[in-house]
């Protein structure tokens, strides 16, 4: 079988994306693009793609910045956390990951709780001015977790829309095919951003706080400290992955549960734990479709050859429905039995925050059940996808 002419990058008009991606998956776990890419959809090949040794994540950084100008854009995408390999990734890495080990993560859970009450506090006061109806990704998913990185980063709460929109705009520079408007935006956006930034890390630097972001400018790692670029890249990173994978996760999820009416009580009567539904939501409704890599010598995954130099994507929302490790992997079925899922990667590359993101998103979907155990949904909702992440425009409910 000859390589396959598709191209990934028309997921991001595809209606049905997990249609399209199990069609793929059907010719083969491991498959060449007529394009030269590589694509990966079968779970055991996603695994053993993500904890190979001689497959290398580098490459994709460089290649993502030898298409941008000098400037801020380049620059994130060559010191990118999740572009990075040995010896830079585990010396940076271990530089921030003590901000979200579980014990850590677990001691916000209040302030996150309290944060979620507070915010549907004020959505139940303006029912009546909002026609009875809300977009709880605006008012809701969104804010919860960019309060939450704005207050580990010690970034001020009035400027996180600000942020927000340019992580937004930087987003599109992870696709594998960039619209010529998009990218000029990404650039601009990718320099207000780390201008904003620059500033941040020089008053941090001067009037230090107990913020992440003040940890990071004085953190060493074996006597070395971060450079400029990296602790801009880094930040930028976790502003990002910060509150948009979140909140992705959490209104993608809330759209399969209020597309039943049965799933959405299952959860407020206590017949689906909220754990097990979030992992469903992981599992089901991946908010990051895939992730690059580049093979550095020859290799074979789930028995196929794959040449050294080959770019290699990583389908995460394929592997995750693969029903070579799921029975009926399109079914939402919270606590099923099978793999955890390929959401937060694997290996050494996975998410940082991933324990934060769950503790998250159980917050959100319990706070939620508990204030409007018959909430509706009030539109079908319309997705988008930008570089390699998928969610809804808006999820607009009629809570009841």
């Amino acid at each position: 079988m000859g390589p396959l002419d598709w191209d990934p990058g028309s997921l991001a008009v595809d209606p049905d994306p997990h249609a399209t991606l199990a069609w793929v998956r059907s010719g083969g776990s491991v498959r060449p693009l007529t394009s030269s890419f590589w694509v990966v959809t079968g779970h055991a090949a996603a695994l053993e793609v993500l904890r190979h040794p001689d497959v290398r994540s580098a490459p994709v950084g460089d290649v993502y910045a030898s298409l941008l100008p000098p400037g801020a854009a380049r620059d994130e995408m060559a010191h990118r956390i999740n572009f990075l390999d040995p010896p830079d990734h585990p010396r940076v890495r271990g530089l921030v990951s003590t901000a979200f080990t579980p014990r850590r993560v677990h001691a916000v859970r209040p302030w996150v709780e309290d944060t979620a009450r507070r915010l549907l506090d004020g959505i139940e006061a303006r029912l009546d001015r909002l026609d009875g109806t809300v977009d709880l990704l605006a008012e809701f998913a969104h804010q919860v977790p960019s309060l939450v990185i704005s207050e580990l980063l010690g970034v001020p709460a009035e400027d996180r829309d600000e942020l927000t929109a340019f992580s937004d705009a930087v987003s599109p520079l992870l696709s594998v095919r960039v619209d010529p408007d998009d990218l000029a935006a990404a650039v601009a956006a990718a320099e207000s951003f780390h201008r904003y930034l620059a500033a941040l890390v020089e008053d941090r630097r001067e009037r230090p706080g107990d913020d992440l972001l003040s940890a990071l400018c004085v953190a060493e790692e074996h006597g070395e400290r971060l450079s400029m670029p990296e602790l801009l890249s880094l930040t930028a990173t976790l502003y990002s992955a910060g509150h948009r994978t979140t909140r992705d996760l959490v209104t993608n999820g809330l759209a399969a549960l209020l597309e039943d009416p049965d799933r959405y009580r299952r959860v407020v009567d206590g017949s689906w734990s909220v754990t097990d539904t979030v992992g469903e939501f992981l599992r089901t409704q991946t908010p990051t479709l895939y992730v690059a890599r580049v093979t550095a010598t020859d290799c074979e995954f789930d028995g196929t050859a794959v040449p050294a130099g080959a770019p290699v994507l990583v389908f995460l929302a394929a592997a995750n429905r693969d029903p070579a490790v799921h029975a009926e992997p399109d079914e939402f079925a919270p606590g099923r039995d099978g793999p955890q899922p390929l959401s937060f990667a694997f290996g050494a590359h996975y998410c940082l925050g991933a324990n934060l993101a769950r503790l998250e998103a159980e917050v959100m979907l319990a706070s939620v059940c508990e204030r409007w155990p018959d909430l509706e949904q009030a539109e079908v909702p319309t997705w988008h996808q930008r570089g390699p992440f998928r969610g809804v425009d808006r999820l607009l409910v009629r809570p009841r």
